[in-house]
């Protein structure tokens, strides 16, 4: 009898942990049956980092290529054909003005501001090669002149200042080229040559001393 019994408790033992086990993997089952087969593992999302990277390299390019715009370098970059004459004299002709107001660290933007729609004409005219240029390789404009709207600006020079600096030019009594006598408005580029020789314009008439390297109207435009 008491060995009927044991045998009785064993099987009962045995019989409930493999009922146990059954029951584990049933409920086992429909959890694997409902996950996709090789379903990949969730990754987090990249383009807001990948975004920002391609935003910060082209605000810091623009940054970089307006910097490099405001160069003289920039001039000649690309229309070598007509700028390339200007940005050497600029750099090497002591005789220009333009090198004099290089030599003060005055850019070629200082003087000639940029305006969108005027940079647009100049790109246009360049690609269709609508210009002509001289012997010097400089522009043959027409009707083209800087004065004292462009000369006398604020943290350029004063007119004031360079009339009183001229006033009884050249030790004769009552000269002044900054001061015209003639009731109308003389432009600083009819003497001024800033990226040309400079020009005694006064001594079309008169003959006051001319500044060194200047061309005299009066010996017959030679210096």
């Amino acid at each position: 009898m008491d060995e009927m019994r044991e045998k009785d408790v064993r099987e009962d033992r045995f019989g409930g942990a493999g009922q146990s086990a059954q029951e584990t993997a049933q409920k086992s089952a429909p959890a694997a049956a409902h996950a996709p087969a090789g379903a990949p593992k969730r990754r987090a999302k990249r383009w807001p980092l990948v975004v920002s990277v391609v935003a910060i390299v082209l605000v810091a390019a623009g940054a970089g290529f307006w910097v490099w715009h405001e160069q003289p370098s920039f001039c000649n970059a690309i229309c070598h054909d007509p700028m390339d004459a200007y940005v050497e004299g600029y750099f090497n002709d002591a005789t220009l003005m333009a090198n004099a107001h290089e030599r003060e660290d005055v850019s070629c933007l200082q003087c000639h501001e940029a305006k969108i729609d005027e940079q647009v004409t100049e790109a246009l005219s360049w690609v269709r090669g609508d210009f002509a240029t001289d012997e010097t390789g400089h522009l043959t404009t027409q009707g083209v002149t800087a004065d004292s709207k462009m000369c006398a600006t604020e943290g350029c020079h004063n007119f004031d200042e360079v009339i009183a600096m001229t006033d009884n030019w050249g030790g004769e009594e009552g000269v002044n080229p900054h001061r015209s006598h003639q009731g109308i408005a003389i432009d600083c580029s009819n003497c001024h040559g800033g990226h040309t020789t400079s020009y005694m314009y006064c001594n079309a008439c008169h003959d006051y001393e001319t500044p060194d390297g200047w061309l005299n109207p009066s010996k017959g435009g030679r210096a």
